[in-house]
């Protein structure tokens, strides 16, 4: 009986360990998403519900980075073909949202620092880090 509380402690002390680095992951992903969408939303010229769709894709498209970055921290080239597959998913769902106008402007945006998207899956991943 008490080897099976030990072990039930350690399991649960695992899990909540887990969790945590879940959830900074989550933070760093949240918060970067949101920013950078803010920053589209300037540079790009979004209404409201463009802004909330661009949002979640930037959201979407930086938990996928994170988990990539995770999965092939090891290999390079892996991971770079991973990203690269990322951001093509991303912007082709972004085009069917922008207009021409919009479009070029994005074009404008990525080349810059804050609209980088390998500046930010590292900025995801040093949050992630302990």
């Amino acid at each position: 009986m008490r080897k099976l509380s030990l072990t039930m402690c350690f399991a649960l002390a695992l899990g909540m360990q887990a969790f945590a680095q879940d959830g900074t992951v989550n933070q760093a992903v949240e918060k970067t998403s949101s920013a950078v969408t803010r920053l589209m939303m300037q540079s790009i010229g979004l209404n409201e519900n463009e802004y909330l769709r661009v949002r979640t894709l930037n959201h979407a498209r930086l938990a996928k980075a994170a988990e990539v970055t995770k999965m092939y921290g090891g290999n390079a080239e892996m991971l770079e073909a991973r990203l690269k597959e990322i951001e093509g998913n991303f912007e082709n769902e972004l085009f069917k949202i922008l207009n021409s106008r919009q479009v070029e402007a994005y074009a404008e945006f990525k080349v810059k620092p804050e609209g980088n998207f390998l500046s930010l899956v590292q900025e995801v991943a040093k949050a992630a880090k302990p």
